[in-house]
């Protein structure tokens, strides 16, 4: 037992087990099956538009009625610097 068991309150969860929302390599399989393995299953939607996050959803609700998290950016990008491109691309490249 977990010395301290108020994140299975807190998330409704059976395990101490967050997946991690990994934008671009998850969707609704993975949560789902984190969630119904008792962990908190995350969908990133970061890079989901509207309709893609809607359909991942309703997939979820009809395989799981475990608690889910829905992950979001909430931050706004930084503007696009070409100078610092070709510099990363150059010290990747060149070492």
């Amino acid at each position: 037992m977990w010395p301290d068991n108020r994140v299975f309150d807190l998330f409704g969860v059976e395990l101490p087990i967050v997946q991690a929302p990994m934008a671009g390599a998850v969707l609704s399989e993975m949560v789902v099956a984190v969630s119904e393995a008792g962990g908190l299953g995350s969908l990133p939607c970061a890079l989901l538009n509207f309709e893609q996050a809607r359909g991942e959803l309703e997939v979820i609700r009809q395989r799981t009625s475990r608690p889910i998290n829905v992950n979001f950016f909430c931050h706004q990008q930084p503007p696009g610097d070409p100078a610092r491109g070709r510099e990363d691309h150059f010290l990747r490249n060149h070492r």
